[in-house]
């Protein structure tokens, strides 16, 4: 949007009290409401663009302060926005049993820059490395209600990498003292001590997010995660908060055959294709084996296996793999249950290209993170627009995506522009004295 803002959304204006305990004085308010509304209805997410969006606006700096260095808690706002949600959900009768919990990763992609947390990354998309954020995120779905839940930044450390560069400083210092080089060489032995200690495993993160959103009383029985989260660390958390799982499963993984640990690609292929049974999903046909094995990689606890493929059998190919650790479940649950997980890779889609997920230019990690943190805001308020690919209870508005929603949000605050040029010109003001007050 290009034209000036001069009043907030309805969505903003009317929400705003579940919000605004969290903020100090009436600046972070105003603040808050800016930003958020600025990611709905801007067409960039920097702290330039969105403050340039409104007229009368402030210096800039406000508006960055806000992010980097105001005492606000970004947590408690999350946690809010979380009781807003579970407020709307249970307006209606909700199963546990229909809830999902998936874990995911994404990446918000950068160059290389001077950006806090920055790491270059392989992004199995387009099978190239990035320089980028990793976002652990967790999100809820319960039949056609969804909503993000939280997140938390994987920092990379690659122990490997990272003792090699230490060595190569230690290997450059000087025979003889020479102070640069040692203060170097320090910088390098603390900067290497910190990013070991911030180093969490994936796992680790997920596990938290779990714990995190059964302390939250969200209702939910399944918990739905791809090939990468499926580690013990993670599974062991499941098993201690008696939750199912259905998670993407490596086919390098060692599965117990006959007395002998073999991978599950070596063992497949000794399955023939009779063995391999038609379930109807959908418009698909997926042909699945399965079968209940030991894993090594989870302290030999046996899982159900499924093997896939999808519209034909290609023995020549290695088929995809699940695991759940209901050995009860048939192929077809299993393969149902895991494709609950669609809607959080719609939600990343949502976020990055309508809501400025991976657009800011922010240098500090805490301001990024807040930046994460209001972009959830802006997509629970938009849940009041109607549905992403999902229902609410009573909801004022029918449209069909996170795009439209902003669109919405747009037309609506061109409705205040065009009353509010109105008033002015009734008012007595020349058209001349609008136009550069709107430009000012």
């Amino acid at each position: 949007m290009q034209v000036p803002i001069v009043e907030y959304p309805q969505i903003v204006r009317q929400n705003l009290p579940q919000f605004q305990r969290v903020f100090a004085n009436k600046n972070q308010v105003k603040h808050f409401c800016e930003y958020v509304t600025g990611l709905i209805a801007g067409d960039k997410a920097t702290i330039k663009a969105i403050n340039d969006l409104f007229l009368n606006k402030n210096d800039q700096s406000a508006l960055n302060k806000f992010l980097t260095r105001a005492s606000w808690d970004e947590l408690d706002l999350n946690y809010r926005r979380i009781q807003y949600e579970l407020s709307r959900l249970n307006r209606r009768p909700i199963s546990a049993k229909a809830g999902r919990l998936i874990i995911d990763d994404t990446l918000a992609h950068h160059t290389k820059c001077s950006i806090e947390g920055l790491a270059y990354l392989r992004d199995h998309t387009i099978g190239r490395n990035v320089w980028a954020h990793n976002v652990i995120t967790s999100y809820y779905v319960n039949r056609s209600d969804q909503f993000p839940v939280d997140f938390r930044l994987y920092l990379q450390f690659n122990r490997k990498y990272e003792d090699a560069q230490l060595q190569k400083h230690a290997a450059n210092l000087p025979s003889k003292g020479d102070l640069g080089a040692y203060r170097q060489y320090l910088i390098a032995l603390l900067s290497y001590h910190f990013r070991q200690q911030a180093y969490r495993p994936k796992a680790e993160l997920a596990a938290e997010l779990v714990q995190q959103a059964v302390q939250w009383n969200l209702p939910f029985s399944v918990v739905l995660f791809d090939s990468w989260f499926l580690r013990w660390t993670l599974i062991s958390a499941l098993e201690q908060l008696r939750l199912d799982w259905v998670g993407g499963c490596p086919k390098n993984r060692n599965v117990l055959v006959q007395g002998r640990w073999c991978q599950l690609q070596e063992y497949i292929r000794s399955i023939p294709a009779k063995a391999y049974r038609p379930y109807q999903i959908g418009d698909h046909l997926f042909w699945a084996f399965t079968k209940v094995m030991p894993m090594k990689s989870l302290k030999r606890q046996k899982v159900r296996i499924v093997a896939t493929y999808e519209d034909q059998i290609q023995l020549s190919k290695t088929p995809n793999f699940y695991a759940a650790n209901r050995k009860d479940w048939e192929p077809k649950r299993i393969l149902t249950t895991y494709l609950d997980r669609w809607p959080t890779e719609t939600f990343n889609e949502d976020a990055k290209g309508n809501l400025g997920f991976e657009a800011y230019q922010l240098q500090n990690l805490h301001g990024i993170q807040r930046h994460w943190y209001l972009s959830f805001v802006a997509y629970s308020l938009l849940g009041d627009q109607g549905h992403p690919g999902r229902s609410r209870w009573a909801v004022r508005g029918q449209f069909q995506s996170t795009g439209q929603r902003c669109q919405a949000v747009v037309d609506e605050l061109l409705g205040y522009l065009v009353r509010w040029i109105a008033r002015h010109l009734q008012q007595g003001e020349t058209p001349d004295h609008i136009i550069h007050t709107l430009l000012a």
